[in-house]
């Protein structure tokens, strides 16, 4: 008698065992994502994956938003997230939110003079979202976008913003207008703000910050054009240091992902005829050194995300030179640190992808 229950019990300890696997092992290979970019209509595509890509689908009401491009997208679980649209037309940008996984997207009322484009959103948690307009006008929720209020910035001109990146109490946002003083930052949660001093940066008329990545309250990445020189700071803002300089030809970094001091990756778009680079900046123990990662002639690379040094995500619209045939967006995916790169099978041929946010990520 006891040896058949002792048997018995090791029989069910090895079934718990194997679903306790299979559990984790599902949950592990389970990441929710949204994308964004826009159609040729320019109104704004959303899509979504709850497998890590394998699969996406579109969602959304494209005429919700007719005119309004897709410029950026954050994801905060796997049924909240909130998406910034462009201004069509009528002076007016928009915020589009899901609190059901995307099943239904509304459009959030916004105050009055938040005009213009809405360039950038991230989100904190499903109730604290701050947002800002491409000339400057900062706006954060903290019930979820029921109400949003305009957070100003007094003597602090803002000119025109490429991203933004919260976390905790600090609010940075890149503002490629104001040139070497374009890192805008607050560290007190928006009551006060000043502008932060990249050293060094290129003479070009058109030079400033086009990205920034959040470590933590002290260390933060920053991407500038056009000459692709990533900056760092480790004292919260108060210097910034040229890192890594020129890690690729002249041209637009246009989004990074950090995912500790010592590692970030970034997209360039290298224009029409080029496609886009993904790259990625490591620490080699004395200087920080830039890596080609992936070279696409055929699309241009606008946004990127990362589950650290491994997993990263990439998106982009087709340059001039691809073929006709080829999807309008993609989407590009690693999971061994940039070894290789597989491209994600687009749900629908007539995406331009700008932004990509998954549930967890480091953006």
């Amino acid at each position: 008698m006891f040896k058949r229950f002792l048997i018995l019990m090791i029989i069910i300890g090895i079934i718990l065992s194997l679903s306790s696997c299979i559990f984790v092992m599902g949950f592990t290979n389970t990441k929710t994502g949204w994308a964004i970019g826009w159609d040729d209509d320019n109104n704004a595509v959303i899509l979504h994956t709850t497998d890590g890509g394998k699969t996406w689908n579109e969602q959304g009401d494209r005429t919700l938003w007719a005119g309004m491009a897709g410029n950026d997208i954050t994801a905060v679980d796997k049924n909240t997230a909130w998406a910034a649209l462009g201004d069509n037309g009528s002076g007016n940008g928009g915020i589009a939110n899901t609190t059901d996984g995307g099943k239904t997207w509304q459009l959030q009322a916004l105050p009055a003079e938040a005009t213009g484009t809405v360039k950038g959103v991230k989100a904190l948690n499903k109730d604290i979202v701050w947002a800002v307009t491409l000339h400057g006008v900062v706006l954060r929720t903290m019930n979820g976008g029921k109400d949003w209020a305009v957070i100003p910035h007094p003597n602090v001109d803002i000119i025109q913003v490429n991203r933004i990146d919260a976390k905790g109490g600090d609010i940075w946002i890149a503002d490629v207008g104001s040139g070497n003083f374009g890192m805008i930052h607050s560290s007190d949660f928006g009551q006060t703000w000043r502008k932060e001093e990249l050293p060094n940066l290129s003479t070009d008329p058109g030079a400033g910050p086009m990205a920034v990545s959040i470590v933590d309250d002290v260390t933060v990445w920053a991407a500038v054009r056009p000459m692709a020189d990533i900056y760092r700071t480790q004292n919260g803002g108060d210097n910034w240091h040229k890192d890594a300089s020129e890690i690729s030809g002249e041209n637009d970094l246009d989004d990074i992902c950090a995912p500790n001091a010592d590692f970030v990756w970034a997209v360039q778009n290298i224009g029409g005829f080029s496609g886009g680079l993904i790259l990625k900046v490591t620490n080699n123990g004395t200087t920080f050194t830039g890596e080609n990662s992936d070279h696409n002639p055929y699309y241009q690379y606008e946004g990127i995300t990362c589950f650290g040094e491994q997993e990263a995500w990439a998106v982009g619209f087709k340059s001039v030179t691809a073929p006709a045939t080829m999807p309008s967006g993609i989407i590009r995916h690693t999971k061994n640190g940039g070894l290789t790169w597989e491209s994600q099978e687009m749900p629908v041929n007539d995406a331009q992808l700008w932004k990509i946010s998954f549930v967890g990520a480091y953006r």
